[in-house]
């Protein structure tokens, strides 16, 4: 067993394979709903969480707190912690993070995964690896900031009911989109999301996620995963498009609440 301990979120898309022999602990993001409360990652919290975007319902979410995470450092054997969080520009779990290693007793360090979700995930996986073999916390750290400089990912939203739920789109353009069946395809790099295509079905925005993900640097050799949120079909159709993946995993219910259902894509980390 590693001497450097891994702390994240529930947001990066880790599949059971991926925790069981590596030290490593997910703190769950809270999902609110107008009755109460859930943690991101139970049993069925999806299918509550975008059933009830069907029926308008208005959801939000907590990022664990600076208590939270000095929580998961403490009593810790070993070298010391390192917490991976999703990129500082799309939440605030980075900064509270930060204020935790700030006053934790014991050595932590925090990484910006300059990503989300899926490649989040294939990040912390990648720093996970070094502390099971023995690598130390400068080890660990350096690994983590290598893979976030190489995290990328494409994926397709369905429909622009996220757009309207933002209020920030006028309606007609809206009802223009709706008619023309978008399926706009963004690129998350670096912190900042991209829109990269409106593919006008479903079938072309798996055809432009495969395009954009060859363009940006995927390869068979990649480390890489398709994920997606409750839509295994399509998962399984990029899957087959790309002819090669690491893993498939579902989107966390977490992120699902500002994408709504149907999300499907990959994340990669550049080998180049």
């Amino acid at each position: 067993m590693g001497r450097v301990s891994i702390v994240t979120d529930s947001s990066a898309c880790l599949v059971p394979p991926m925790l069981e022999p590596r030290r490593i602990r997910v703190l769950p993001i809270t999902i609110h709903f107008s009755s109460h409360d859930i943690q991101d990652g139970v049993a069925g919290a999806a299918e509550v969480v975008y059933q009830r975007l069907r029926d308008g319902e208005e959801i939000k979410s907590s990022p664990p707190s600076p208590v939270d995470y000095l929580g998961a450092t403490e009593g810790v054997d070993g070298e010391g912690v390192v917490i991976i969080t999703p990129a500082a520009e799309f939440t605030v779990m980075y900064r509270n993070a930060t204020i935790a290693a700030e006053v934790a007793q014991g050595p932590v360090a925090v990484v910006d995964s300059r990503t989300a979700a899926a490649a989040q995930g294939l990040v912390v996986q990648t720093a996970c690896e070094t502390a099971v073999q023995g690598g130390s916390m400068d080890d660990v750290v350096s690994v983590a900031e290598d893979a976030a400089d190489r995290a990328d990912l494409v994926a397709a939203l369905v429909g622009v009911g996220t757009l309207r739920r933002s209020g920030r789109v006028p309606p007609a353009v809206l009802e223009v989109a709706d008619r023309m069946g978008l399926r706009p395809v963004f690129r998350l790099r670096a912190g900042e999301v991209r829109r990269v295509g409106v593919p006008r079905s479903d079938e072309a925005a798996l055809h432009r996620i495969r395009r954009e993900a060859q363009l940006f640097g995927w390869t068979k050799d990649a480390r890489s995963a398709v994920f997606h949120a409750s839509a295994p079909g399509r998962a399984r159709e990029l899957l087959g498009l790309l002819g090669a993946t690491d893993h498939v995993t579902e989107f966390s219910p977490s992120m699902g609440i500002h994408t709504g259902p149907g999300v499907v894509g990959v994340a990669w980390l550049r080998t180049g």
